[in-house]
């Protein structure tokens, strides 16, 4: 995440020198030139999820699009397991970016207070090598056990 908060601070100097803001081609992202100040004075991993992260909720399936710019694997699930708002969602996101701990298959990630999810596969993205929305590291599929055990 080192390298994501050195093209934070880059891309502030570019506001500070009269840019109109920032926009990141590997999630195909735009913030404008005082958020884009106030995230890189945070430079916390909220702040850098944020502004590196897109979240894509299709019919299918809710994923994100950019982790790679923070070392991380993508993240996938079902839209029948993400919340209407999407909190449970960000909160993974949050909870990945932290870095309280690596997550790979079969480990479930879980808070006492809301839901559980276990890590089913890893996989790739659809998208192409040479695209910039193209992770390396793959996608972390997340289900709910529930779901697992009830065959859904």
């Amino acid at each position: 995440m080192e390298s994501a908060r050195i093209m934070m601070q880059a891309g502030a100097a570019i506001v500070r020198a009269g840019g109109a803001g920032v926009f990141i081609d590997n999630s195909v992202t735009a913030h404008g030139g005082s958020d884009w100040i106030a995230m890189t004075e945070d430079s916390g991993p909220d702040a850098l999820s944020f502004a590196f992260v897109s979240i894509v909720r299709g019919s299918r399936d809710v994923y994100t699009v950019g982790m790679h710019v923070l070392g991380y694997s993508d993240l996938v699930m079902d839209a029948a397991d993400a919340d209407e708002n999407g909190e449970t969602f960000v909160e993974l996101i949050r909870y990945i970016c932290g870095g309280h701990r690596p997550v790979d298959v079969g480990q479930i990630v879980a808070d006492e207070f809301g839901p559980r999810f276990q890590v089913v596969s890893r996989g790739s993205d659809s998208f192409d090598a040479e695209s910039p929305f193209h992770n390396p590291l793959g996608r972390l599929k997340f289900v709910n056990p529930r779901r697992i055990v009830e065959g859904n």
